[in-house]
């Protein structure tokens, strides 16, 4: 049993991360642990298993204290870790080898090795990939590829912060599966960080925190019952049982199937209206023309990423990548702002091919904000870091000062309060938010989104919605990758579908998003309004329009 006795932790004497925890987590228990950005859920991940030392209380991991320094090897063989960034903790020079590099460890003997290494490329999907570079995966893979090699030591505990946020749904339901079999073959007790209240409610038990404290603890359906409690503390709650608060249905439903359990025939609005997609025309900004690219052209491990890619951004539009991983989505959103150069097409910036321009012309123009946030903070202060890019654009002072305060109150990280913090002391959510600021702050013309909302917390994602609403509505085009399908239906206005480095989809978000063939050919599901849908029709229940969102299935039944 892990053990926390009054548990208190600081990374500086006035601003504690943790305080006063007390909890208990058994062998074999399932437990969610969510919370706002800065809440302290990995300040507390990042304890249990000795990483950070109590500054005041004590953990105990099978009744050994993390604060004796000789029970921290033992300590660290029981308890599994997977960081929210894989690059963290990927260290040989291919799948296979790191796979196998904690089992070396251990000592195992070679066949069980060949074994656990063999079985754990099957269940998370890497057989293609044994004997690639880990660098040379895509972030999603990466993810993957911690995650197995931290559940083949066959950990007593399981801590995993936020593994599934580059994940696609197919991959995400995947891990889930895989960690509730671990759970049942094994015993192993599982301690999944994560923001995403789906995922949450599979738990046996979730523990809330809020500003580093115990805020709720009890069962998914105790927990999701207060919903307006959880938004005060800036946390959701699952897309059923959202919809079913929203029209007072008289049910806790956690998933779809208890939703549509709890609904044997459910009443259409009258006034619910056949819903078009509309189009108004829009400038081209951007033109992709018949991209390719190849990795490691000429040897043996070449490998074809895209293939004849053909796409428009506008002006004034959010134009959403989507696909599994490893489709080629951060590959072309590189090609963007000319960090790879094709092997064969162009890239055209109001008309301009932006390899026979000044490359600075380009990346002044081309925002681009990468999956993983550290990649590009490196000063010493936030307000630094953020001030970085204008600066080197000759603005004086007050412009930069300027530029700096708006892109930092925009992501809701105001100069007051972050601008001295040093960029590695924030949370994930609060890291992706200031990468976003440096970006933002040489307002760019056109805007680079990968994966922007991975790891923030409900309410940063509804205002960084509202961010990019409002800069699409200024005249800025956005270029969305997402595996978050309900985010793409809520912001996109165009949807290009990848699948293996071709586009396999590409209009209208409604068209694309409600193409009877879209999980087919993506590998993708749907947005969950989406699938709602389609499982109430295929009872027989005839609907006016297919609902892209929360909002539009509220506005189409009437159940209250």
């Amino acid at each position: 049993m892990i053990s926390l006795q009054n548990l208190s932790f600081s990374y500086s004497e006035d601003r504690p991360a943790l305080q006063n925890i007390d909890l208990e987590i058994h062998p074999g228990e399932s437990v969610a642990i969510i919370g706002a950005n800065g809440s302290g859920k990995t300040t507390l991940a990042r304890s249990l298993n000795g990483l950070h030392i109590p500054s005041a209380g004590r953990v105990l991991v099978d009744e050994m204290d993390t604060r004796d320094s000789e029970n921290l090897s033992l300590i660290r063989r029981q308890i599994g870790m997977v960081f929210q960034n894989p690059d963290d903790q990927l260290v040989a020079t291919t799948v296979e080898a790191e796979l196998a590099f904690g089992l070396e460890n251990l000592a195992l003997p070679r066949e069980e090795i060949v074994q656990r290494v063999d079985q754990a490329l099957r269940d998370f999907d890497l057989t293609p990939y044994r004997n690639s570079p880990p660098h040379r995966l895509s972030g999603g893979e990466k993810q993957r590829l911690a995650i197995a090699a931290a559940s083949a030591m066959r950990p007593r505990y399981l801590v995993l912060d936020e593994p599934t946020a580059l994940l696609d749904p197919q991959h995400r339901q995947q891990v889930g599966d895989l960690l509730h079999s671990l759970s049942q073959r094994f015993g192993i007790a599982t301690i999944l960080i994560t923001q995403l209240p789906d995922e949450a409610a599979r738990a046996e038990r979730i523990i809330a925190l809020n500003a580093g404290e115990v805020f709720l603890q009890g069962t998914p359906q105790e927990i999701f019952s207060d919903i307006q409690r959880l938004r005060e503390a800036g946390l959701g709650a699952p897309f059923s049982r959202n919809l079913s608060h929203r029209l007072r249905c008289k049910t806790n439903a956690l998933n779809l199937d208890e939703l549509i359990a709890s609904w044997p025939n459910p009443p259409v609005r009258d006034h619910a209206a056949h819903i078009e997609p509309q189009e108004t025309s829009a400038q081209a900004k951007l033109i992709v023309e018949q991209v390719s690219h190849i990795y490691d052209a000429g040897i043996p491990t070449q490998r074809q990423s895209l293939r004849d890619i053909n796409i428009t951004f506008a002006t004034g539009r959010i134009h959403a990548l989507v696909g599994t991983s490893g489709s080629g989505k951060t590959t072309l959103a590189q090609h963007l702002n000319a960090l790879l150069k094709p092997h064969r097409g162009r890239i055209l910036l109001d008309a301009n091919d932006i390899w026979s321009r000044d490359l600075l012309w380009s990346r002044q123009r081309v925002g681009l904000v990468f999956q993983f946030p550290e990649l590009q903070l490196f000063a010493e202060t936030v307000e630094e870091d953020v001030a970085f890019g204008p600066r080197n654009l000759g603005y004086e002072t007050q412009r930069v000062t300027d530029l700096v305060t708006r892109a930092l109150d925009w992501v809701g990280l105001p100069r007051e309060t972050f601008g001295s913090r040093a960029p590695l002391s924030l949370s994930g959510g609060e890291r992706r938010r200031a990468a976003l600021a440096g970006v933002l702050a040489m307002d760019p013309d056109i805007l680079v989104l990968d994966e922007p909302t991975a790891g923030l917390d409900p309410r940063s994602t509804r205002s960084m919605c509202e961010l990019f609403a409002q800069l699409a509505a200024g005249g800025k085009a956005l270029v969305l990758i997402a595996h978050d399908m309900d985010l793409v239906a809520q912001l996109a206005h165009h949807v290009t579908a990848l699948h293996n480095g071709e586009v396999v989809l590409q209009g209208l978000a409604r068209e694309v998003l409600t193409n009877p063939q879209f999980s087919d050919r993506t590998g993708l599901a749907p947005p969950t309004a989406v699938q709602l849908a389609t499982r109430l029709e295929e009872r027989g229940i005839n609907l006016p329009y297919i609902p892209l969102t929360l909002g539009e299935s509220e506005e189409l039944f009437d159940i209250g």
